[in-house]
Parts: C-alpha cells; structure tokens; sequence
C-alpha cells in the first residue's frame, strides 16, 4: 500500500510547507505521485533522477515536479529532515531551522509554532 501523503485520492495531505518524510514515503514515492516542490505545494512526480541512502543511512530521492503545462522543477527529500521551501527559508535561518529539525527527531519539540510563523 502506498504512503496516504502521496494518495492522488487522499485530500487529508501534509502541510507541505512544514513536511518531514519518513523512510516508507521517501522509498515509495513513483512517478506521477505528488510531492511537495520547493514552493511548499504539493505537484505531480514527472521523473525520478536519484535515489539511495546516505553515509548516515537515510533514505532520500530527487526528482522532478511539474511546473506549468511544459516546465519541471527539481527537488529532493530526505528521510526525517525537513523538507526547506522557499517560504520557510524566508523566514527561518538555516540553523533555526536545523535546531528545529532536531528537537523534532529526540521529541522535544512540536512543528506547531513553525506552522503559526508561515501562517
């Protein structure tokens, strides 16, 4: 069974402003899949182009995302890391947001007042 994130029937999707992968749907995720793009929406797969695990071993896959009627744009998630769209660069720093990333994996911290800050 497919991950629900990439349900092209499900309507109760992830904010893919604020999305953290986990291994399955970054290992599952086919062409003409949706994934977020870099501008927090969520888009259809057009291509796959990598895919594998890191010197850490998590899971991560780059693509292609439509872009219109005629252009694509790349991206990449990675298992448990926060997928970094422009909005959220914008207002957060890149250490913010790696400080962030990691009180989400031990637990500590919830992604509620990072959603409240792009809102």
């Amino acid at each position: 069974m497919r991950p629900r994130c990439y349900s092209l029937k499900n309507i109760e999707m992830p904010d893919p402003e604020i999305y953290i992968p986990t291994r399955s749907e970054i290992e599952d995720i086919r062409e003409n899949d949706l994934a977020p793009d870099c501008f927090g929406n969520w888009k259809r797969v057009t291509r796959i182009f990598a895919r594998g695990v890191d010197v850490n071993g998590r899971a991560y896959v780059c693509f292609y995302t439509e872009f219109g009627t005629t252009s694509s744009i790349s991206n990449s998630l990675k298992e448990g890391e926060l997928h970094r769209t422009v909005a959220l660069t914008g207002k957060c720093t890149s250490h913010e947001l790696d400080a962030l990333e990691e009180e989400h994996r031990r637990g500590t911290r919830s992604m509620l007042p990072l959603r409240r800050l792009l809102k």
